[in-house]
């Protein structure tokens, strides 16, 4: 069996039909699905720092965007499967990349493992403007808000959301925890934009997430 390098490889030198022959064999031979996720990442990160350095331009994302979309389509059954059948439900929260955003291929790939892990996600999609998220919570009164991002554009957006999010809680008997997640997001993004929870890969966001439920008791 091919080591997790290969893989990262493939998705990193853009080998679409490669990748995605190793992926089925990976999930035939029984490799926790979770694993080869985390390996696909990786390979994206190196396809964004090729990106930056010049070496790939905007067809070479959209390109990996591809693979790996095709990828997840094999995960999804396996990743289904590979939750515990006693998995209650623990939780809801509201998901949806913010304004000036339409990236959703890191929103979609983190509502399929927080499902997995019997969280309730309502998606509101891409390009989601900050009184939109408000309406939605004040009507679901959700444990966790994620704001998704990826462009550097996106930023102002969560930071408006944010702000708004947390004046009008102070309205409300429930007050959500707001995380933010992307590729790119750090520390210094989180301080930026106001919020105490953020994440750069899907694995960790489901870990941060159970996390802040299992403190909050949902």
């Amino acid at each position: 069996m091919a080591n997790a390098a290969d893989l990262i490889s493939l998705i990193a030198n853009l080998k679409e039909d490669e990748t995605i022959a190793l992926v089925r064999g990976k999930l035939a031979a029984g490799e926790n699905p979770l694993y080869i996720v985390s390996q696909c990442q990786q390979g994206m990160r190196m396809v964004g720092e090729r990106y930056k350095e010049g070496q790939y331009f905007i067809a070479g994302l959209i390109m990996a965007g591809e693979i790996l979309r095709q990828v997840m389509e094999l995960m999804e059954p396996f990743l289904t499967d590979s939750q515990d059948e006693n998995c209650q439900h623990s939780g809801t929260m509201i998901l949806g990349t913010v304004k000036e955003d339409i990236h959703d291929l890191g929103k979609n790939i983190v509502k399929m493992l927080l499902t997995c892990n019997g969280i309730s996600i309502y998606d509101l999609g891409v390009d989601v403007p900050p009184e939109k998220f408000v309406e939605e919570a004040v009507r679901i009164q959700p444990d966790i808000i994620g704001l998704s991002g990826l462009i550097s554009a996106s930023y102002e957006s969560m930071k408006e959301t944010i702000a708004l999010l947390r004046r009008e809680s102070e309205k409300w008997d429930k007050k959500p925890h707001i995380i933010i997640g992307g590729g790119q997001i750090d520390e210094q993004i989180s301080q930026l934009v106001g919020t105490d929870y953020w994440v750069s890969e899907a694995d960790t966001g489901v870990k941060v997430c159970r996390k802040l439920l299992l403190e909050k008791g949902a």
